[in-house]
């Protein structure tokens, strides 16, 4: 089976880690026959996206570059943007970014300053009062206002939930976290076991 033209374009292009990025939005469509897509976004990142000058697509579970041509984002919404990438110059090659998830760096995310955006959380360290070093910060997600973070425990991804009762100590600076957890929490297999 012969790799999308895409894939085939990029595949020597360096790609970055996940946790390095933040998931944005998903490209939603074509626009035009000269290669435009409509990237659907979270309205957060509206002015991430309006000076961002690469966004990274995930193919085949890597995050590939693809850079933004000089004038090549109009917004239709506070969610939407007419995007145009350098070297994707027909529907067709477009057609093939449509349903890719669009990534942005971390540092790249644009936040008012006074505004800590829980996405800065990926790749802190979580520590537990009881067990010590627990693992890195693969992913932040937010359930009706309930913060979950998922974190590398043993090779496996642990759940865990994120809030006041549960905080000793967030350190930016160090970039650490370190939670009381709920007994249970990191031996779920002995429970699924017995």
């Amino acid at each position: 089976m012969e790799k999308s033209v895409a894939f085939r374009i990029f595949t020597r292009m360096e790609t970055i880690p996940k946790v390095d990025c933040v998931k944005i939005g998903t490209v939603q469509k074509t626009h035009g026959i000269n290669g435009e897509v409509v990237i659907r976004f979270s309205g957060e990142y509206y002015d991430t996206v309006e000076q961002a000058l690469v966004l990274f697509l995930e193919i085949d579970g890597l995050l590939v570059p693809f850079f933004v041509a000089e004038d090549g984002l109009r917004f239709r919404s506070g969610e939407t943007v007419i995007t145009k990438f350098d070297w994707i110059d027909t529907d067709q090659k477009a057609a093939e970014l449509v349903g890719l998830s669009v990534f942005v760096k971390n540092e790249d995310i644009v936040l008012p300053e006074d505004e800590f955006h829980t996405n800065r959380l990926v790749g802190f360290t979580l520590f537990d009062t009881k067990l010590g070093q627990i693992g890195p910060v693969v992913e932040v997600n937010d359930y009706s206002g309930n913060l979950i973070i998922t974190v590398d425990y043993s090779g496996r991804e642990v759940l865990v939930p994120l809030n006041e009762d549960f905080l000793v100590r967030l350190d930016e600076e160090t970039k650490m976290i370190e939670l009381d957890t709920p007994d249970g929490i990191f031996n779920l297999d002995e429970l699924e076991e017995e």
